[in-house]
């Protein structure tokens, strides 16, 4: 009896994954993380210029030379330390912006999110405190690190300005141009996180009922 013929056409099936390739693979990525945690605690505890690559390789386990098997220099290493949580805020921020509320209470959903990021990374937040003496959280002040931070930067303003416009058009929001005044709103929270709101880490910060206060003073229409 014949054996049936292959099909002509029909295209070669796919090779089996390599089991060890995909172990090397999630190696290589725990490690990469593993660096990232440290060079987010160096940095924030020593600061950038300071903070030294053999600081990380040391709290991180390697040797100094493996650093570069996964990032070009300190500067690389610093770009991907912000990256990487620059995508997690503006998705964190994302997810508020969606939640099912009126947009004032959006906007306080969105302070209260984002001061709880930062409280569970306050390596992060130090870190950011001496990025460019903390003029910045997530914005231009931080492109002359990695341009990708200015992107998210970018979509953040977007968010918020959509909300604020949404509220605008409720009437629950003050008049002016949506974009200066989610600047403004980001503004006030980077200040708010970097003077340790919500942990009451020095005594500076305001308390997250005066804080509150602040945004619904500054954001809320007058007339309503």
């Amino acid at each position: 009896m014949r054996s049936a013929s292959k099909a002509p056409n029909s295209a070669p099936a796919d090779p089996p994954p390599d089991a060890r390739a995909i172990r090397r693979a999630a190696r290589r990525a725990e490690n990469r993380a593993d660096l990232l945690d440290a060079a987010e605690e160096v940095f924030g505890e020593h600061g950038v210029s300071d903070g030294s690559l053999r600081q990380i390789a040391q709290h991180a386990g390697f040797s100094p030379a493996a650093i570069y098997l996964f990032f070009d220099n300190k500067q690389d290493l610093l770009s991907e330390t912000l990256v990487r949580r620059g995508a997690e805020l503006v998705a964190t921020l994302r997810d508020a912006a969606l939640a099912e509320l009126p947009p004032i209470v959006r906007l306080h959903h969105m302070v209260d999110v984002a001061v709880a990021f930062f409280e569970a990374r306050p390596h992060f937040r130090r870190l950011l405190g001496h990025v460019n003496g903390g003029t910045a959280i997530v914005g231009p002040a931080l492109a002359h690190y990695t341009s990708d931070v200015g992107g998210y930067f970018t979509e953040a303003m977007a968010i918020v300005a959509g909300i604020i416009r949404d509220g605008q058009a409720a009437g629950e929001v003050r008049d002016g141009d949506p974009v200066a005044l989610g600047r403004l709103y980001s503004a006030l929270i980077n200040e708010h996180v970097l003077l340790g709101g919500g942990g009451q880490a020095d005594g500076r910060a305001l308390t997250t009922a005066q804080f509150h206060g602040l945004i619904d003073g500054a954001l809320r229409n007058p007339r309503r």
